[in-house]
């Protein structure tokens, strides 16, 4: 129990506070812009205060600076409050009070807030993510336009040295000038994106124990550095994750389940969580479908059941799963190891 407790509705520009009681009593409420929250921190809210906000996209900078003001600062997962997704009344008053209210009654579904420095490394790889998704819509742009003259490339890598050379010929013989600008405005962004990716990777520093880590995460099959740091970068910490089951369920890679009587439904997995852990865990599995006779075999058998796509993915929930005990143990990746 605490003394105080503050439901914080924030918003981009303005944020509604309402502060109350143990008892549930209202001592302050009010609409403060987000530049001035500090000087009301430091003059209306006490110090052995529990706040709870919502995990909106611009939480980081509040939940910061609460951490320095009051005594304790939980996220609030959005989706789980249902008091607020489904009230008929909806202000940001209200939402305030209950977030308060919930608070006060230990009723809060919490979210997971990254430390400040595991932030900053999922910033870096989401930024990179996007870049590499960038430059390949910037190559599928390329192929259109050949497309368009009807020219396919003779090499497998069309932005290699010889693809760049094949490139180089057309564009003086066979396209357009409208084409051929289109083609090396492209190539140029190629050619930018590449640099200020493999600058981005050289400047990703970690600390000794997320080295570890990550060297245990790259003895798994199909997980290379870059998968091995997203998968650190979204997980943060294993120990929030009270069984293997719990994580693949927050990654988003459990079916949905509707279970009715005697009659029970499994549909497509249910997308929830990180969708950058998702992806990271797909790659892994596709690569190691490849490389390891485990896997393989796995994958195979499954894929008889539900067809390769979907193998897949289940491939990628098991991959995860071995994951959490390797981290959990510290231990690496074997591949006889038991069930």
């Amino acid at each position: 129990m605490y003394p105080f407790y503050l439901g914080i509705d924030l918003h981009l520009k303005r944020t509604y506070m309402v502060l109350m009681d143990a008892k549930g009593e209202v001592i302050d409420k009010g609409r403060i812009s987000n530049q001035k929250i500090k000087e009301y921190l430091e003059e209306k809210v006490p110090r052995d205060t529990y706040a709870v906000l919502e995990a909106t996209r611009n939480w980081p900078f509040m939940y910061d600076l609460l951490n320095e003001h009051v005594e304790q600062v939980d996220l609030v997962h959005a989706k789980g409050v249902r008091a607020i997704a489904n009230a008929a009344v909806k202000t940001d008053q209200i939402d305030a009070s209950t977030l308060a209210h919930l608070a006060r009654m230990n009723y809060i579904p919490k979210a997971y807030a990254a430390s400040k420095e595991m932030r900053d490394l999922r910033q870096l790889l989401r930024h990179r993510e996007w870049m590499v998704n960038q430059r390949t819509r910037a190559k599928n742009r390329i192929h259109a336009v050949l497309a368009g003259y009807n020219l396919v490339s003779p090499v497998t890598d069309l932005f290699g040295v010889a693809g760049r050379a094949y490139l180089a010929e057309v564009m003086k013989k066979e396209l357009r000038p409208s084409a051929r600008q289109v083609v090396e405005d492209h190539l140029a962004m190629l050619d930018h994106l590449g640099e200020r990716i493999r600058s981005l990777e050289k400047g990703i520093s970690l600390n000794e124990k997320q080295n570890h880590i990550v060297n245990i995460l790259k003895s798994m099959p199909g997980v290379g550095k870059l998968n091995a740091l997203t998968i650190l970068a979204e997980i943060g910490c294993i120990t929030r994750f009270h069984s293997p089951k719990s994580l693949c369920s927050w990654a988003g890679l459990t079916p949905r389940v509707h279970n009715s009587d005697a009659v029970v439904q499994h549909g497509h997995i249910t997308k929830e969580g990180s969708c950058y852990l998702r992806t990271a865990m797909v790659r892994a599995a596709t690569v190691a479908c490849r490389i390891s006779p485990r896997w393989y075999m796995t994958h195979e058998h499954l894929a008889l059941r539900c067809g390769r796509r979907a193998a897949r993915v289940a491939v990628a929930r098991r991959l995860l799963t071995v994951i959490y005990y390797m981290w959990k143990r510290d231990q690496p990746y074997q591949e006889n190891y038991g069930q």
